[in-house]
């Protein structure tokens, strides 16, 4: 172990032992311990990230969030975390309404509802929680259907993570550091928004490219169920999609966990006109996709 690593090592279990307002005076590895204590502690990783990136890129040491996870035990979230080093292009992406939907239902995130998809005709389907007795039995219903299968939401490391990958290809340095400044800290995403608002080009290449990223996710989630996207008629191709190799396909099996619940508003659908369907059309997503709603991180203490 270098010394380098040996001081992230010895912060990290320093961190986890300090109690911090953000977790009601609780220490991280007390606030662990429960669901709603991680939820917390999700949100703090989200803020840090920024920060590791920030001052990674200025070369100044900072903390991993990653070895914050490990030294909790919270390494399951990264089954969550979207394939590494993926090469994604910029431009036009075919539409499809399954993608859309089940894209969408994986980067929600409202803690009012639960969609499930239907393995046989492919359609999703969405529940709402504390509506009483009758919406309660209709998600027993689905979670008691063998054809139904419930859609976790990715945590917002994920979403995160889209972002930062996004600004990794925008060529012009004074954009994108202005666009990496706007995801470290506090209210990152809402900040990301409105710096990618300020131009109308930016805006439609960030549409498109989210667009096609959670088309990936909605592909990925569909290949660890065990359904191939011909069942739905879709085709890998058409969105530069591959299987993930073994080693990827075990770093990405679903975990028993529960889903994290982040405090966010939902996601309206990605696209308001009819997307492409056997005819094969081909669509700017840009121009289809309008603004989701991404949850803004806690403040840390």
């Amino acid at each position: 172990m270098t010394e380098s690593q040996a001081n992230h090592t010895e912060l990290a279990a320093e961190w986890i032992r300090r109690p911090l307002a953000d977790l009601g005076g609780a220490a991280p590895q007390d606030a662990a311990a429960d669901a709603q204590g991680r939820k917390k502690l999700e949100d703090l990783f989200i803020e840090l990230a920024g920060h590791h990136v920030r001052l990674s890129g200025l070369g100044l040491p900072a903390v991993d969030p990653r070895e914050l996870r490990r030294a909790l035990g919270m390494e399951t979230a990264a089954a969550h975390q979207p394939r590494a080093a993926r090469a994604v292009r910029m431009g036009p992406v075919k539409r499809s309404a399954l993608l859309d939907e089940l894209g969408t239902a994986l980067t929600g995130g409202d803690v009012d509802s639960v969609a499930f998809f239907n393995v046989q005709t492919g359609a999703i389907e969405h529940f709402m929680h504390n509506l009483g007795d009758q919406e309660t039995a209709r998600i027993a219903q689905a979670q008691a259907n063998a054809d139904m299968r419930k859609v976790t939401p990715v945590t917002t490391d994920v979403r995160y993570a889209i972002m930062s990958d996004f600004i990794g290809l925008v060529e012009d340095i004074t954009v994108a550091g202005r666009l990496r400044s706007a995801i470290s800290g506090k209210g990152a995403f809402r900040r990301f928004r409105e710096a990618v608002d300020e131009d109308d080009g930016l805006r439609r290449r960030w549409l498109a490219y989210r667009t096609k990223r959670h088309y990936l996710l909605a592909l990925d989630w569909l290949h660890r169920m065990g359904h191939a996207p011909s069942q739905y008629g879709l085709n890998p191709q058409d969105y530069d999609w591959t299987p993930p190799s073994e080693d990827e396909e075990h770093a990405q099996a679903p975990q028993a966990a529960p889903a994290p619940t982040t405090q966010e508003e939902p996601q309206a659908p990605p696209a308001a006109q009819s997307p492409a369907g056997s005819n094969g059309e081909t669509h700017e997503a840009s121009q289809e996709a309008p603004e989701t709603t991404e949850p803004e991180p806690q403040a840390t203490g």
